[in-house]
């Protein structure tokens, strides 16, 4: 997308010529009118004209209208953005409206745009970007270091905030809110001797000339996606996406993406201050990258050069890298303790079925982190009980070689049943620990339970025994994947699968729990099983967004697959699917990346 402006303030826009009408094709062909979202100030107007104008030479046969939505961080212009809740907290309210069909487009200011997306919902295109650099404003007329002495600094941003102050020790910083023309205003007022705003904004309305000092990226690393616009869509196959991924531009689509990658990848928590840049040269990547702790304190700022090829990938590593890093100089420097508590005052959401996710916040409460419960499955007997009950008898009569287990849910069918009655008649099976626990706890002996405790793991533990024409019996959840009766089967066994209990999902989530979501104020969240996945995104909705800068926890293999498929990132995969494993995994995760020894497991 090629704009060009008259310089003024006014949002006029008009097109460079290069650009040629699009033939209707299948995707949108039945389209003639798009609404495109946008906030109401007047920088979010001009950039929503600037799209709309830019659809428009290309879609000749559409009508593209804008729509004002008022987010609750425009409506609420006094509060830090720490206390409304600082993610997607002007993102939210278009997003909604994208799930609801109120809007065909939302345009965004992509560093305002979290980076898990809402299901149903993706960034359709990242047109050309503008200057991505920070800018001071001064009514002193100077750059950064050339201010007055102890001088007042306006800022609303962390990231900001942390690294004026590594140029100017001295400086006090000011929250500083409202749309640009406020700020702009305040910065020429005697109670700030600065303040540091976006390049892009100021040169989207024509303020160039207010700037007194562009901050360059090895000083002063940008939010990930500054400059950039996002525009959202409802998930192809939406006609809305087809039509909007035309604006995007492949240079800049890939530096937006590697810097939310990057921020995606760190899972440190919600106010954790964080800033990447990637630039593009042929076939090489620099990312500018810095990172400090939570209280502003052990600034890290690093340059890196990635291949193009494969710098989505790497960018986990650098991610990961600075994370430890950062973990390491604050112990070096002393922040850390021998003796110390990494989940401390931590905000823990657990989910899964309501008596597991009271057993994790009975494991979590040593570490001092404060747990939600957010119940999403309930435990039901299996449908077909007289099935069960035929295939259990056949297995008391000592029909089947082995009987295997995936899940400790399946244990109450046998007690039901009978579990004396199985004893000596069949060899048992399981994944892992909590079910064998429940296993022995109810009678019955364990004879297998794979060091990989997964599927694939027990399936592997399998084939090293002589089991080629044996029978086995597997008792499964109605949701369970096929990965144990399949590669049994594979393995030479005959399988028989039959449903031992029912998971259905919670529809609702306590108003408690979604008010801490939507406020930004998790820290880490537990999924238990694949359908929680589901199930909360389900339940959260719009707010699923909210969870971006949160540690992500999968309960194995299994569950990090789910979350892969859901968009969601993985920060950490519990190596044993118990809560205390899944416990000691998390402490272990921030004890590293806060130059602590993990304590409280």
């Amino acid at each position: 997308m090629a704009l060009e402006t008259d310089g003024t303030c006014d949002g006029k826009v008009t097109m460079a010529t290069r650009v040629s009408p699009q033939r209707r094709s299948p995707e949108w062909s039945a389209v003639s009118r798009l609404v495109i979202g946008t906030r109401g100030s007047a920088l979010a107007l001009w950039q929503a004209s600037a799209v709309r104008d830019a659809l428009q030479v290309r879609f000749l046969d559409v009508t593209f209208d804008l729509h004002v939505i008022r987010p609750e961080g425009d409506l609420d212009k006094t509060s830090s953005l720490l206390t409304i809740g600082g993610r997607g907290v002007f993102a939210s309210a278009l997003q909604q409206a994208l799930l609801d069909g109120e809007i065909d487009l939302a345009v965004h200011s992509t560093k305002d745009v979290p980076t898990i997306e809402p299901a149903g919902l993706v960034i359709a295109a990242f047109p050309e970007r503008e200057d991505a650099r920070d800018a001071v404003v001064s009514r002193h007329g100077v750059p950064l270091a050339q201010l007055p002495d102890f001088p007042v600094i306006g800022t609303s941003s962390r990231r900001r905030a942390v690294q004026v102050l590594a140029i100017r020790p001295d400086a006090s910083i000011v929250d500083l809110r409202g749309n640009i023309d406020t700020r702009l205003r305040k910065a020429k007022s005697g109670e700030y001797d600065a303040v540091i705003l976006a390049a892009a904004g100021l040169a989207r309305m024509g303020w160039q000339n207010r700037i007194t000092e562009y901050l360059p990226f090895d000083r002063f690393v940008p939010s990930p996606g500054q400059g950039a616009l996002a525009i959202e869509t409802r998930a192809d196959p939406d006609p809305a996406f087809a039509i909007a991924s035309a604006l995007d531009q492949t240079e800049a689509s890939l530096s937006v993406r590697l810097e939310r990658e990057f921020l995606r990848s760190m899972g440190g928590g919600c106010t954790t201050p964080i800033g990447a840049h990637a630039a593009i040269t042929g076939e090489r990547v620099t990312l500018w990258a810095m990172l400090a702790a939570d209280d502003g304190s052990s600034l890290d700022q690093r340059v890196f050069t990635l291949d193009r090829a494969t710098a989505l990938d790497d960018v986990h590593d650098v991610a990961s890298e600075m994370m430890k890093g950062l973990g390491a100089n604050n112990a070096n420097a002393g922040h850390g303790s021998t003796i110390a508590w990494p989940l401390a005052g931590k905000h823990v959401l657990v989910t899964g079925t309501r008596r597991f996710a009271a057993s994790l916040e009975t494991a979590f409460r040593p570490s001092h982190a404060d747990v939600l419960l957010a119940p999403t499955l309930e435990i039901l007997p299996g449908s077909q009980p007289a099935e069960l009950r035929a295939a259990l008898e056949r297995a008391a009569s000592g029909a089947f070689d082995w009987l295997v287990l995936t899940s400790q849910q399946s244990v109450p069918a046998l007690t039901a049943f009978g579990v004396e009655r199985l004893h000596g008649q069949v060899r048992v099976a399981v994944v892992g620990t909590s079910t064998a626990q429940a296993v022995r706890a109810d009678g019955l002996p364990v004879d297998l339970m794979p060091e990989v405790q997964t599927g694939p793991g027990l399936v592997a533990a399998f084939r090293k025994l002589d089991v080629q024409g044996k029978s086995v019996l597997c008792l499964l959840g109605n949701t369970a994947s096929d990965t144990v009766p399949a590669g049994l089967a594979e393995a030479g066994m005959k399988v028989t699968r039959v449903e031992s209990y029912q998971s259905r999902p919670i529809d609702t989530i306590p108003d408690e729990v979604r008010e801490a979501v939507h406020l930004g104020r998790i820290d880490l969240v537990v999924f238990a099983s694949p359908l929680t996945v589901t199930t909360l995104t389900e339940q959260l909705g719009a707010d699923l967004a909210a969870l971006s800068g949160a540690c992500l926890v999968a309960m194995g293999a299994t569950t990090r697959h789910a979350m892969e498929r859901a968009g969601l990132p993985v920060h950490v995969e519990s190596p044993e699917p118990t809560p205390h494993g899944i416990v000691a995994a998390c402490i272990a995760w921030f004890a590293e990346r806060s130059g602590m020894e993990g304590h409280g497991a």
